[in-house]
């Protein structure tokens, strides 16, 4: 008949527990897998002048629906194009699974000289 030590069984434990320790830490701590989160696959901006401004337009290829921000610069100019106005604006909606969401940077205070800068979108899945 065999006989086991206190200590073996004593260390045998604090092993369990020192590994059972470190996966938890390590399951925790490990990155949220980013391919469901996000969207920068799958999402394309496209920008078109039309009359008054610029229309921004968010395709949504993903497989589902994303809410997103659209944000821009807009500044009235000279005609030697001198900056005389600056202002910023931002358009925030839901775009459902392969559709198109826009936004529409209005130009109508700058008359005929304008540019628009600073344009930049950010989506994420609707919960």
């Amino acid at each position: 008949m065999a006989r086991v030590s206190g200590l073996g069984v004593k260390r045998a434990a604090a092993t369990l527990l020192f590994s059972l320790a470190l996966l938890s830490v390590l399951a925790v701590g490990a990155p949220p897998a980013r391919a469901a989160e996000s969207a920068d696959e799958c999402v394309r901006l496209r920008e078109s002048q039309e009359p008054g401004g610029l229309a921004l337009d968010v395709d949504n290829n993903c497989e589902r629906g994303l809410v997103c921000a659209v944000s821009w610069t807009v500044q009235c100019q000279t005609e030697k194009g001198k900056v005389t106005r600056s202002s910023k604006d931002a358009a925030r909606f839901v775009v459902a699974a392969s559709k198109t969401g826009r936004a529409f940077a209005s130009t109508k205070a700058c008359g005929d000289n304008w540019k628009i800068e600073d344009v930049s979108w950010d989506c994420s899945p609707a919960k």
